[in-house]
């Protein structure tokens, strides 16, 4: 599904960057029809852009094999898969942190409290990875794909890594976050070779 010349296709993220994502590109004028709202494809006919709705973590694989020009998708996903895309802007909205959080009745208070050969739950493998080194902690890092909150409250994990907006999920299954991993925010990406032979489209766009 390559793009024509005079053609813009951008990724759109289901889930919590869903709506700030159609505000945002509502903002520059661009309308998409749509005949159902279990559509995936959707169509600005007047600008000549196609919208495509995907999961969140799909988002930068269609951007960087070329089936989208552009796609938004947030900072941690873009650190997490390291994708061959272009960083065009940070939007400024879908704004979460990555945190370590433990069970509230622990005794771990910050990530060096994690005993020896501690077991983290997260869906972040590499970023797990990443501050486990930096912080130089033995832990072994188990891959979730599901809610990762259930790990510690079945003794699966000694600690998770994830993504918090508001902190409403962690203290309804009574966690809490010890530790910042990192910020993240909606960011606008491009393929490499799609902002070299429509840089000027995507310039008018932005601009």
């Amino acid at each position: 599904m390559k793009t024509s010349r005079d053609e813009l296709t951008i990724a759109i993220p289901k889930g919590f960057l869903h709506d700030g994502s159609y505000k945002y590109l509502s903002s520059l004028g661009i309308n998409f029809e749509t005949e159902s709202s279990r559509d995936l494809l959707f169509y600005d006919k007047k600008n000549k852009i196609k919208g495509l709705l995907v999961r969140p973590s799909d988002v930068s694989v269609y951007v960087e094999h070329g089936s989208a020009d552009l796609g938004i998708v947030g900072s941690d996903l873009l650190m997490e898969q390291a994708p061959d895309v272009i960083k065009l802007k940070d939007l400024h909205f879908g704004k979460c942190k990555l945190v370590l959080a433990v069970k509230k009745d622990s005794m771990y208070r910050k990530s060096e409290d994690l005993p020896a050969n501690s077991k983290i739950a997260t869906k972040f493998t590499k970023l797990a990875n990443d501050f486990i080194h930096k912080k130089g902690l033995s832990a072994e890092v188990i891959k979730l794909y599901g809610s990762v909150e259930l790990a510690p409250i079945l003794s699966l994990s000694d600690a998770i890594i994830d993504l918090v907006a508001t902190g409403k999920t962690l203290k309804a299954n009574n966690l809490v976050s010890i530790e910042t991993i990192l910020e993240s925010s909606a960011i606008l990406v491009a393929n490499p070779v799609a902002f070299k032979f429509k840089k000027s489209i995507i310039s008018l766009m932005l601009d």
